[in-house]
């Protein structure tokens, strides 16, 4: 009975050190501000730790001694031979699922790099070959990223560093945000990929995320979507911010969906089942998009005299309820 225990304690340790390195890459993946860019890092970095594992014949201290009392040296061999096949099925799943979109994921990962002097044209120039000719001038496109390369080389000792300057820019457009500022379509809009969505991951189980979440705008780091949105501001160059929107606009998981699923089923509940298409959109926007906890929302409408005189209104629904008259 103890030797049978040892054997599947032995296989759950093994299960449980390769595991946690797959978790950790899928709860990176869920993280709202990770996007296609980022993905092909994200995989490499996991099948290189799994290739490592197979290479170095090391499957975690416990296993191996949990192997050590096992005295049947032919067992042991069995053990780590199947510890083998498990990692190898686990690498040439992950390979065979990401084979075909590898090349692509490879070419947008360029931008995900935060030292533009790095960049190079052949780089940019095969990231745009994934996009239409019409909608891309490849003549102008060189030009816009000579001019966003100067750019940064001049900024990135100025004014105590790039990481600065980046992180002071995305604080004022967080404050011009919450304080009711609007923005135009044509500018990046750094809340939409940034900070917006704090709060739309707060339902989940792991605390330390919930954490990090709530301590994001007090501790920005440089990330590539804020980088690329610094240089970006206020420049004339429409090709290669075609490009960048292009490459960001691509999710690396489903999990941003899975949210909205998740905050739609509490709004629109067995209770509230009569709600219109329209107000739940509405409400899920609000929601997932605002800056404001409740009593400062409060205070926001209160100071809003425009707003609470829409709000008493009938101009918010789109038609009226005729209700018929009775003699």
């Amino acid at each position: 009975m103890e030797h049978v225990q040892n054997y599947y304690s032995t296989f759950l340790r093994l299960i449980k050190n390769i595991l946690s390195e797959v978790q950790e890459a899928n709860i990176l993946l869920q993280k709202h501000y990770i996007t296609g860019v980022n993905l092909y890092s994200i995989i490499k970095d996991l099948l290189y730790k799994l290739n490592n594992r197979l290479r170095d014949d090391y499957f975690g201290a416990k296993v191996m001694e949990l192997l050590e009392k096992i005295h049947d040296s032919n067992e042991v061999d069995d053990l780590k031979k199947s510890f083998r096949l498990f990692i190898h099925t686990i690498i040439i799943y992950i390979e065979d699922y990401f084979e075909d979109r590898a090349s692509f994921y490879e070419s947008i990962s360029i931008f995900s790099e935060v030292d533009i002097e790095k960049l190079e044209w052949k780089n940019i120039e095969r990231c745009a070959s994934y996009i239409d000719d019409k909608k891309i001038n490849k003549d102008l496109l060189y030009n816009d990223f000579n001019h966003l390369k100067s750019k940064f080389v001049q900024l990135k000792d100025k004014f105590g560093g790039i990481n600065k300057q980046v992180q002071e820019f995305i604080s004022s457009n967080l404050s011009l945000y919450k304080q009711g500022g609007t923005m135009s379509n044509d500018e990046v809009k750094l809340c939409s990929g940034g900070e917006c969505d704090v709060e739309a991951e707060s339902g989940s189980d792991n605390e330390e995320d919930i954490r990090y979440h709530k301590n994001l705008r007090k501790n920005l780091n440089i990330r590539c979507d804020y980088l690329w949105a610094y240089l970006l501001h206020d420049e004339k160059v429409p090709d290669f911010k075609k490009l960048v929107q292009f490459v960001f606009s691509i999710a690396a998981s489903n999990a941003f969906c899975e949210i909205i699923f998740s905050h739609m089923k509490y709004l629109w509940n067995n209770n509230r089942n009569s709600m219109k298409h329209d107000l739940v959109s509405a409400e899920l926007k609000i929601k997932v998009n605002t800056q404001y906890n409740c009593p400062e929302f409060y205070d926001y409408l209160l100071n809003n005299q425009r707003l609470l005189k829409q709000i008493r209104s009938s101009e918010k629904y789109t038609h009226i309820a005729k209700i018929p008259r009775t003699v």
